[in-house]
């Protein structure tokens, strides 16, 4: 029983030592605290580069709203529109002003100069997490605009992650709820550095073990190609179509939680590098071009577009702006890191659409 007792007090001992060191320094900052989005205010990232698409230096800031992008005017006469999205709206590894936000920005205020626009995305979240950043953030600072380049972060996700289950109890939306063991080691990581710490590193090691870090540059060879049965496909898309419901709900929710703070919601639909015709830089047909070993371009297109095509029909059924980037961006390796990330000539070119689609949708102050 002394033994015991001693291991004990020796646990319990560490644990408050460490819980007191990490509240007064903590070497490495995470996004999520518990179920709550921790976002990483007046940091800088800075990094050397080999590929061409980016470049040789990459700067990347946040503000002190912890977005991309130029400090809130306190001016109340500028138009204020924040971006939301996962790591194709946040554009990590694209310098500053080259990020799509930043000249969507500057696009657009050679029309208005009281124009001010801020990248809120976050590498990973889907749409579950931009509820969440909205409700629990971004209605507190009053925007005009909030654009939401959705789609891609949804595919093949039942399951969200860890805290559906503490915001989705008593909806209509169709996921697994979380057991009680989950939600008491959310509560602590919630209020303790110690557990946030453990449950942010498990899920880092999931994420490894999941292979879900997959931005590598795509490469694309004439002899990489894959033909794919109808039935292949079929089974594929099926499986696919029992998911898009309950994203088609969260789009709702969205819309629905913008709307109740007279804040204007914009979507766009997620453009991707493989689908129907031939890359322009290559001569490669993106449509037969292998992307894995059960999947070609023209499946993962189609796999992509029935998100796309439910923030088309819900979009439209609620009377909501749409810019569909997912077909006014070509389909073009010279604008593309990987399947969906851009490079900065595709940033680039993403800007300069949206600020000219915007110019039907935006109303100045």
């Amino acid at each position: 029983m002394k033994q015991i007792g001693y291991f004990l007090y020796v646990v319990i001992f560490t644990l408050i030592a460490l819980e007191i060191v990490l509240h007064i320094y903590n070497p490495i900052p995470f996004r999520l605290k518990g179920d709550k989005i921790v976002l990483p205010i007046h940091q800088q990232y800075s990094f050397t580069n080999a590929y061409p698409d980016y470049d040789s230096l990459i700067i990347h800031n946040k503000n002190s709203l912890g977005y991309r992008g130029e400090e809130m005017p306190a001016d109340s006469s500028y138009t204020k529109l924040i971006v939301v999205g996962g790591s194709t709206t946040e554009c990590f590894f694209v310098t500053e002003n080259k990020a799509w936000p930043q000249v969507f920005q500057q696009e657009t205020r050679r029309a208005n100069p009281k124009f001010w626009v801020n990248n809120a995305g976050l590498n990973g979240h889907s749409t579950f997490g931009h509820l969440i950043l909205l409700k629990d953030i971004i209605v507190k600072q009053k925007p005009d605009y909030v654009y939401f380049l959705v789609g891609v972060n949804d595919m093949d996700r039942s399951d969200l992650n860890d805290f559906d289950g503490r915001y989705l109890k008593g909806t209509s939306v169709n996921m697994e709820k979380n057991s009680w063991f989950k939600n008491a080691f959310l509560t602590l990581s919630n209020n303790s550095e110690v557990f946030n710490l453990i449950y942010n590193v498990s899920k880092a090691v999931k994420a490894r073990n999941q292979k879900i870090f997959v931005d590598q540059k795509v490469i694309l060879k004439k002899s990489d190609s894959l033909a794919l049965s109808s039935t292949a496909s079929t089974k594929v898309l099926d499986a696919q179509k029992k998911l898009v419901p309950a994203y088609q709900q969260r789009i709702q929710s969205l819309i629905d939680v913008c709307l109740q703070h007279k804040i204007k919601p914009v979507f766009l639909t997620q453009p991707l590098l493989y689908g129907e015709g031939i890359d322009p830089k290559t001569g490669i047909n993106l449509a037969t071009h292998r992307v894995s070993e059960v999947m070609n371009g023209e499946l993962y297109w189609k796999k992509l577009e029935l998100y796309n095509d439910a923030t088309r029909k819900t979009c439209l059924a609620n009377k909501v702006d749409l810019i569909d980037l997912a077909y006014l961006l070509p389909k073009n390796s010279a604008y593309f890191f990987d399947e969906m990330h851009f490079s900065n000539e595709g940033s680039i070119q993403v800007g300069k659409i949206i600020s000219a689609q915007s110019q039907k949708i935006l109303k100045f102050k």
